[in-house]
């Protein structure tokens, strides 16, 4: 992890340093997500932000994919509805 000091202008902009700019390929008018927590702030690039995401859903996997869970999930709902059928019909 790596440190820099920027100034903040009279609007309250900042400007990102140019390296990390590069290594993520961000250009004017790029996306950005800006993270606020109690004291600090995050900034990510999107595709950072996506990836987070993926990491925190995979944990609910259970090392399975997503199309498999949805499956699943699908069955079960089937079945619910057929029980609910029988018993009411």
């Amino acid at each position: 992890m790596s440190s820099f000091t920027c100034k903040v202008d009279n609007q309250g902009r900042i400007t990102l340093p140019v390296e990390w700019r590069k290594a993520h390929s961000i250009e004017a008018g790029s996306d950005l997500s800006v993270l606020m927590a109690e004291d600090r702030l995050e900034i990510q690039t999107s595709s950072q932000s996506i990836e987070e995401a993926c990491q925190m859903a995979a944990k609910y996997r259970k090392g399975k994919s997503a199309l498999d869970l949805l499956q699943e999930d699908r069955q079960r709902e089937s079945r619910r509805e057929d029980s609910l059928e029988k018993a009411h019909g």
